[in-house]
Formats: C-alpha cells, sequence, structure tokens
C-alpha cells in the first residue's frame, strides 16, 4: 500500500461505490456545506469546532449508523437538517470509462440511478435524509428519499412525491464509528462489540474440531486435579447441593470445554519487547489503535458473510485517531487507514498525520462569517460531468509537494494555522512567535512563523501559495536588503490575485522606500541596553559592538531579545512602529 497516495495496492484496491459527495444543510450549526470525498481515505483536517465532528456525524445519521437528536438541529432554528448522499459506482481505470453500477447494485436500488453524462457514462444515485422533530415528544425522527437528477439545471432535486430508501437498500454501506473513546479492553467485555464479532467464529475445521475439544477437556481435568482451591471450591458447591437439591449439580471446569465458549475468553497480549502483557495494562493509545486494527479484522472475515447479492461497502469514520499516540506512532497512522476495507473518513487535529498522508486527500474545514468552508487540497470540482477527481490535474501539488520535501513540520502546521508570517531569518523564526503571543494573547494559537532560509527560495513560494489557495491571511517581515525587496516583489507578483502582505522591520522613509536593515537594526535602534543585555543573557561577560554580538549568536538570540523587549517595555503599543504595524495587521485578520 502507498499511504502518501492514499489508495492502496492492487491487491487490497476493489472498485467497490463509495460516498463521493456530501451536502449538509442546517445540522448542529452548519448552514451549509458541500464536500467531496476520497473513495479510500478522506481526512479532515481543521482547527477546533470547524466542524469536522459534525460532518462525520452528519454522515453516520444519513447512512443510518445512528438514530437522530434532538441536538441535530441547530440552536436557535426550527429549519430541519437535510443531509445530501451522492454514491458513485466506483473509481474507473481510465479518464474515459464508463462509471456504471453493477447490476446487482442496480437492481437493489430498483434502478434509481442516475445518468449524469452519456459519454462516457456516468451514473450516480442520491438520497436525502431528512431530520424532522418527533410528534410524540422531544426527540428526532428521520425520512430518507431518493433524488432525482436535473440534467438542465445540473443540480440534485426531488420528486413531489418521492420514493423512500428502504432498511435493505441503506445496508448497502456498513458504517462504523471510531472515536476517542474506542477501546479494546472494553469492547472484549462487550457483547456484539467488534471484537466479539470476529471471535464469534473461530473459523476451526469441523474435522479439527472433536480433537481440539477433547484435549480442552484433559487440560481442564489436569488443573483441576492439581488445585486443592478449586477442589474446596467444587466441595462446597457439592455440599450445598446434598442440602438444597434445586441448586443444580456443580461440575467446575477450569477452562471451556467447547470452542465457542472458549472464544468468549480470549485475553488479547500485547508484547513491547518485556514480554507480554494483557491489553487492560497497556495505555489508552494502544488500546485504541488496536480496536482500530480489530475493525478492519471485523470487515475481511464478516462483512457480507451473510450471503446478500450485494455485499456491504464499509465506511469507517474515525474521530482524532492520533489521541493518546505519540508523534511517531501518529506518522504510522496513514498506512493503517490505507490498509483497512472501504472508505474512510478521519478528522484530525494531527499534523504529523497530515504530514504523511497525501494532500488530495486533505479536506481543510474552516468558519468564515458564520458559514462552514471546504478548503479541497486536491483537485475538487462541483461539476457532475466533470472527469473523476483521480483524473483531474491539482493546480497546487506541486506546492504541497515542496513544503513537504524542503521541510516537515511548517506543513502540518499550516494545514491548522489561523494567520502564516513568513519572517526572513532564524532571529525572527524564534523572536516573532514570543512577542506574538504576549501581545495577541489567546489570538496567538494558530499563528505559524515560517523561517524559509531566503524570501527567494523555493520555500517561500510554496508557502505563499499555499496561503493564497486555502484563505489564510500571509504577512511578510522582511529585510530591506536589495535580495530582500527583489525576493518581496517577485512573491507578491507571483501571487497578484491574493498578494501576501509586507511590513518591512525597518519601516519606510518619508518616500515610502524600506529603510535599510535586519531585525538586528531595528532592536538596536529601539533600546540598545536591551539588546546588551539579551545577549548577555547567552553568553554572561561578552561586551563590545552589540550588534556583531547579535549578528554572531544568529537565530539563538530572537528568543531571548524577545523576552528582554517583553520584560523591559510591558505595553507593546511602545514597541518599534513596525512590530506594531504588524501585531496590528494581524489582529484584524485573525
Amino acid at each position: 500500500m502507498n499511504a502518501m497516495s492514499g489508495v492502496p495496492s492492487d491487491a487490497v484496491r476493489q472498485s467497490r461505490p463509495y460516498i463521493e459527495r456530501l451536502i449538509i444543510r442546517n445540522f448542529r450549526g452548519i448552514k451549509f456545506c458541500e464536500i467531496e470525498l476520497e473513495p479510500h481515505v478522506t481526512v479532515l483536517a481543521g482547527r477546533n469546532n470547524a466542524g469536522k465532528s459534525r460532518i462525520i456525524s452528519a454522515l453516520q445519521v444519513a447512512l443510518g449508523g445512528r438514530p437522530a437528536e434532538v441536538d441535530d438541529f441547530s440552536v436557535g432554528s426550527d429549519i430541519s437538517p437535510e443531509i445530501d448522499v451522492i454514491v458513485s459506482p466506483g473509481a474507473p481505470s481510465r479518464p474515459d470509462d464508463d462509471e456504471e453500477f453493477e447490476t446487482n447494485f442496480t437492481q437493489l436500488f430498483e434502478n434509481r440511478t442516475q445518468v449524469l453524462n452519456e459519454t462516457p457514462l456516468v451514473e450516480r444515485i442520491a438520497w436525502r435524509t431528512k431530520v424532522s422533530r418527533s410528534a410524540e415528544g422531544g426527540g428526532a425522527r428521520t425520512e430518507s428519499y431518493f433524488l432525482i437528477f436535473d440534467s438542465v439545471g445540473r443540480k440534485w432535486d426531488h420528486l413531489t412525491s418521492p420514493t423512500n430508501l428502504s432498511t435493505r437498500q441503506r445496508r448497502a454501506f456498513a458504517v462504523d464509528l471510531i472515536n476517542t473513546g474506542r477501546d479494546l479492553r472494553d469492547e472484549l467485555g462487550r457483547q456484539g462489540s467488534s471484537i466479539r464479532k470476529v471471535l464469534s467464529d473461530l473459523e476451526i475445521p469441523e474435522p479439527q474440531r472433536e480433537p481440539l475439544e477433547t484435549q480442552l477437556g484433559l487440560l481442564s481435568a489436569e488443573i483441576f486435579a492439581g488445585s486443592q482451591t478449586l477442589k474446596s471450591v467444587d466441595s462446597e458447591l457439592a455440599r450445598l447441593h446434598s442440602l438444597v437439591g434445586s441448586v443444580g449439580s456443580p461440575a467446575l471446569n477450569p477452562l471451556p470445554t467447547s470452542l465457542e465458549e472458549l472464544g468468549r475468553l480470549i485475553s488479547i497480549d500485547l508484547d513491547t519487547g518485556a514480554g507480554p502483557l494483557p491489553i487492560r495494562f497497556h495505555g489508552a493509545g494502544s488500546r485504541s489503535l488496536s480496536s482500530l486494527q480489530v475493525q478492519g479484522v471485523l470487515y475481511e472475515r464478516r462483512l457480507g458473510r451473510d450471503g446478500s447479492a450485494v455485499p456491504p461497502t464499509p465506511i469507517t469514520l474515525v474521530e482524532e485517531p492520533e489521541a493518546h499516540l505519540h508523534p511517531q506512532a501518529a506518522m504510522e497512522l496513514a498506512e493503517l487507514l490505507v490498509g483497512m476495507r472501504g472508505q474512510k473518513v478521519v478528522s484530525t487535529h494531527s499534523a504529523h498525520l497530515v504530514t504523511s498522508v497525501d494532500p488530495a486527500s486533505i479536506r481543510l474545514v474552516q468558519t468564515a462569517n458564520g458559514s462552514t468552508r471546504i478548503i479541497d487540497l486536491g483537485p475538487a470540482s462541483s461539476d457532475g460531468t466533470a472527469v473523476h477527481r483521480a483524473f483531474r490535474p491539482s493546480l497546487h501539488k506541486q506546492e504541497m509537494e515542496k513544503l513537504r520535501r524542503l521541510v516537515e513540520r511548517p506543513f502540518g502546521e499550516l494545514i491548522f494555522s489561523s494567520c502564516v508570517v513568513i519572517g526572513d531569518g532564524a532571529t525572527e523564526r524564534a523572536f516573532l512567535p514570543v512577542a506574538l503571543r504576549y501581545a495577541l494573547g489567546g489570538k496567538s494559537h494558530g499563528i505559524t512563523v515560517v523561517d524559509p532560509g531566503s524570501l527567494s527560495n523555493e520555500l517561500a513560494t510554496a508557502a505563499v501559495k499555499f496561503s493564497a489557495m486555502t484563505n489564510t491571511p500571509c504577512f511578510i517581515f522582511a529585510d530591506s536588503d536589495e535580495d530582500g525587496i527583489t525576493a518581496v516583489k517577485a512573491l507578491q507578483n507571483a501571487n497578484a490575485a491574493n498578494p501576501p502582505e509586507v511590513i518591512w522591520i525597518n519601516g519606510t522613509d518619508a518616500s515610502g522606500n524600506p529603510v535599510a536593515g535586519a531585525i538586528e537594526t531595528m532592536l538596536m535602534t529601539f533600546d540598545e541596553e536591551m539588546c546588551l543585555a539579551a545577549c548577555q543573557t547567552i553568553q554572561p561577560g561578552l561586551s563590545g559592538d552589540t550588534m556583531k554580538q547579535m549578528k554572531g549568536l544568529k537565530g539563538s538570540s530572537g528568543t531571548f531579545l524577545a523576552r528582554a523587549l517583553i520584560d523591559r517595555h510591558t505595553d507593546w503599543h511602545s514597541w518599534p512602529n513596525p512590530l506594531q504595524e504588524l501585531i496590528r495587521k494581524i489582529d484584524v485578520a485573525i
């Protein structure tokens, strides 16, 4: 499998129907949201309360994974939530291949397929799930009915008397939610859990069953014969039976005598190098990850075993799989998710996870002016006749690959950032986060400061383009040497539609031209004693040319300079004007 491509290897890949598009209206505060999903893995990334979990919840309701709740209504609104699901027959092998459902799937859905395009043939099935308040009390109920495709208006609509989706048709998709509370330790003791479904049949051939059960009986008798404790318990139970015959004749078995009963007692041990330990002794991260792996086994060994003409397509909804895991383990999640059967929709806050998956599988969920916005890092299209997304050119792939190749950390941070500040050196990279956090307080959460090494290199270009693509405010805090001025102009020209805003570190003169100098010049001009004190904190006893000392210390002085500035000048409104300007503009932007 290839985690970076988000697509299983040919041995794992199966072209099966999948949920291609989800359209949400008035659901849990989401007024409107349309999202195109990948056939295999879609990663929902974004900041807290952006709507990731609500998108997963809407999909769960639409697929019958949970009943509707009153909380599915938006607060203060009586408008019924609606969730549209558009199903694709599967990803085609070539751009000009027909996208046609198999006969058994068409028969299951009673020819409710809609033709979106004739050549090549593009078929889809869609239904709408509407949530209404229950007339019987304070609950909620759902009804799902098929949609038709308006070929003139190029949109999905419903008939005056639509046909309802049946339970049998909904079972064409087997949806399961794995959230942060999923725990294999608890599932081992809960009837009907994934692990219990897997262990309900050990799949031991019949000729082998009788000798194995005979061995179980012999071993059980041997354990009983050697245990004085078991003999004492058995003796007391026998005495109780002699006194009260209705209790029943006792038979104490240390081990179950049937394979079915043995399956109910199976323990799962994990060995991290110091010997096997039962899973209950391991941390929450290991138990949660093990539950995710067992879900894959359930799909492989049990799904579709009832002999239905249309084997269900598994759809796994995973919330924050990185919870309780250390960063290196989080980077391995992508391979685990890709290897699972069926379609997966994952919400995450992990910069490590988004760095290890194909950027085309990432959907950045944002909120703006009360609305939910999806930034598709792949080649998105809302045109129903467009070529399948697997064959659409990506305008952003080159820039994102540059970010991932050049330096891993900023790419993950950029996905979740509310604002990007590009500094022109290592000192700025260390100085700005401390200063901005002090000045902006809680609003500074989500500001990503990037040091590209030079504003003229490809990392700076990629970061600016990425910010423009994701509608993330971008500022350049730039030196005003000749190379810096040339590089800034090139970055602005390359992104003329949405150029980054530039703040020159030493301001501008009366003619509007940048004043020469680096960040050290700005701080020395503002307070030379402060700069000397910061340098002496790093290397006690330093004296002489303070400017030379700061440049000699390079990036290591940035944090100490910021702390010295805060200690000596507690009101940021008194800081150097260019720094004030940067803070004010960021404050407005976020």
